[in-house]
């Protein structure tokens, strides 16, 4: 009886442990997912090292080597109001911290750990919704203006 206490309690205890391992933006995207006026596109590591592979340029790898997992999101303006207030809010406030960029009409988060950068946020608002690309790995600081280059070639 004593056991199969003991088992339950750390069942418990190591499913709230990684309930609470998920970033906040992926809470963000999870939120969001299947929200109107909201498309989500997310890419996984095995996608990424396929790409990685196929492309012989030397500055793709190196932006492409530390990807982990890289999500799109795009609001529509007229629809997905309540997504882009979220997707404000949400990078606005801890753990993310704003990349200030003089050069750039976009709106840079990312979190830190120690001297990497865990995730990229790169947020773009034209006028007629807002565009998210989030870019998860282990970056170091001379990736950001390379990722934010990339992604003003989507915008």
């Amino acid at each position: 009886m004593r056991t199969i206490f003991l088992v339950s309690i750390i069942a418990w205890f190591s499913a709230i442990a990684a309930s609470g391992q998920a970033s906040a933006s992926d809470k963000l995207y999870l939120q969001l997912e299947g929200a109107d006026g909201v498309t989500i596109m997310s890419l996984s590591k095995d996608i990424i090292d396929m790409v990685d592979m196929v492309v012989d340029d030397n500055e793709s790898k190196q932006v492409t080597g530390p990807l982990e997992k890289i999500k799109m999101m795009i609001c529509n303006e007229d629809e997905g109001k309540e997504a882009i207030n979220a997707v404000i809010n949400t990078f606005e406030k801890r753990p993310f911290a704003e990349v200030e960029d003089e050069d750039n009409d976009e709106r840079v988060f990312i979190i830190r750990k120690g001297r990497k950068i865990k995730e990229c946020h790169i947020v773009g608002d034209k006028g007629e919704g807002l565009i998210l690309l989030s870019f998860y790995g282990d970056f170091k600081i001379e990736d950001i203006d390379e990722l934010v280059d990339k992604a003003e070639e989507i915008n």
